[in-house]
């Protein structure tokens, strides 16, 4: 992931300030990785912290406080590419870009590939409850958004095969 700060208005208009894939502190003090000259930002202003494919910027109790597109923020909050950071008089544009190697796939069943589950040659269930998840009703581990998407809870002989053919008839 590449995270760049572009300068938005002011004399070095459109200039781009790389950061660190780990933590950078904003701020007039000597600890700071990025100090701006402006009386408005305060000694230890705010840190901007980049991982697991996310962009968080943190206030650190500024005097004149941190801003995430015209909004004083409180704490800590996720930034996303094209949002606009303001500290003291300095305005940025976050730029995230994230590469294909970083960026993880959904992988998607498709009924046709869990088919050998479903079904055995003589048209029975391969698999019982007793061989599955010890009798754990699967609505309890399988549920989106509050909505259950197998068959009911109640059947404890259920098996993986069933499961499926309820989950792929149901699914939306």
């Amino acid at each position: 992931m590449e995270v760049k700060l572009v300068v938005a208005s002011g004399k070095a208009k459109g200039r781009a300030i790389p950061l660190p894939s780990t933590v950078i502190m904003i701020g007039r003090g000597k600890k700071c990785h990025l100090r701006p000259h402006c009386p408005l930002v305060s000694k230890l202003h705010c840190a901007i912290a980049s991982w697991a494919g996310k962009v968080v910027v943190r206030d650190l109790k500024s005097c004149n406080g941190t801003f995430i597109n015209g909004e004083r923020i409180h704490g800590e909050v996720r930034v996303h590419d094209g949002d606009h950071l303001r500290i003291g008089t300095l305005e940025f544009t976050v730029h995230i870009e994230i590469t294909l190697e970083e960026a993880l796939p959904v992988q998607v069943v498709h009924p046709s590939e869990v088919k050998w589950l479903m079904d055995s040659k003589d048209g029975s269930s391969i698999l019982k409850s007793s061989d599955t998840c010890a009798g754990v009703a699967f609505d309890e581990i399988f549920q989106r958004g509050g909505a259950q998407l197998g068959p009911a809870a109640s059947d404890p002989e259920l098996s993986a095969g069933d499961y499926l053919r309820e989950y792929f008839r149901k699914r939306p």
